[in-house]
């Protein structure tokens, strides 16, 4: 970045609403990478700094559309969506592992921009373009001079904002991840996400406001959320040219073939080596061996849970296996 940049080498930690309208609260990141499995864990260790305490910077949205044209930032060359739980963290970390790349995994500066643009009716489509591409430029600036590729990994809901970001990114190729339903609804189960608590993700997103008030059960509530997700993955693989469908059991060879082709990875013996030992840990845990857990989720799905599934979810589940198993075999 530009030596005269004023804010060379500091990140939007998160987007703000205030008196006056939204605000970029920055702070300073210097060369350091995005190398946890989650961008809030980067964040809450640099907040953390004493430095960051005191000197935080904060500036209007307009930042963001002021600075994107004089210094855009690296592309994106690749978007991970997912259903959740089915290997998207892995993805992350594998992209990680490649010294010249940035990746952002999570990042809650556009999970919040995505909540307010879906606020915001009126916005002129323009405007949500330029909005999306100004924050993606901030976060994905260079840092180093290896830094060559930027790689984004979104939240499971944000598939639902697919036509947006390929619109503003039309070139980019994206991957989207998924998962026996079964499995999928059985892990978040033993540890619920907010895909399953009414009230702590953007519901509006993916189910309709008026299903979301529904007295659903956690479990039912989460199978309509992924219901969703996963014919909003469709939507988007027979809308944009440039998406390509991965299941969970394809990993991690898929990761250093499949993935690799796609994103357009020239993968040296090394960096594959690199990818398969990162594949040998837990993702969201890499000091813990990977052990496969299919077997005992599928044994461990309640009744209910299998009721759910088959009332929710296989159809749009082997709708999106019919359309992997069709594009892969137009690239063969």
């Amino acid at each position: 970045m530009s030596g005269t940049d004023p804010l060379a080498g500091w990140v939007p930690f998160f987007l703000s609403r205030g008196a006056g309208g939204v605000f970029v609260e920055w702070g300073y990141m210097g060369e350091r990478r995005f190398v946890e499995p989650f961008f809030h864990q980067t964040m809450t260790g640099l907040m953390r700094r004493p430095f960051n305490e005191v000197f935080r910077r904060r500036t209007p949205i307009e930042t963001l559309l002021e600075r994107a044209p004089s210094l855009p930032g690296l592309s994106p060359a690749g978007f991970v969506f997912h259903m959740s739980r089915c290997g998207s963290t892995l993805a992350a970390q594998a992209l990680a592992s490649l010294t010249d790349s940035v990746v952002l995994s999570e990042a809650e500066p556009l999970d919040t921009l995505f909540g307010l643009l879906n606020e915001d009716a009126a916005l002129s489509e323009d405007r949500r373009l330029a909005l999306v591409r100004g924050l993606t430029s901030a976060l994905g600036q260079p840092r180093r001079n290896a830094d060559r590729r930027l790689f984004i990994k979104l939240d499971a809901w944000h598939i639902a904002w697919a036509d947006l970001l390929l619109r503003a990114f039309a070139d980019t190729p994206w991957i989207f991840l998924y998962r026996n339903p079964v499995e999928v609804l059985v892990s978040h189960q033993r540890q619920p996400g907010s895909q399953l608590i009414p009230g702590t993700l953007h519901a509006s997103f993916v189910v309709p406001e008026q299903e979301v008030a529904m007295a659903y059960q956690p479990v039912e509530y989460g199978a309509r959320v992924f219901s969703a997700i996963l014919h909003a993955a469709e939507r988007a693989m027979t809308t944009f040219p440039n998406g390509r469908l991965v299941n969970y059991r394809e990993l991690p060879d898929a990761l250093w073939t499949t993935v690799a082709d796609h994103f357009h990875l020239d993968l040296s013996p090394a960096e594959r080596l690199t990818m398969e030992e990162i594949a040998r840990h837990d993702a969201k845990w890499p000091a813990h061996p990977f052990r496969s857990d299919t077997a005992g989720k599928r044994h461990s799905a309640t009744p209910d849970s299998l009721e759910l599934a088959r009332r929710w979810l296989d159809v749009p589940y082997r709708r999106l296996e019919t359309l992997r198993l069709e594009t892969s075999a137009t690239r063969i």
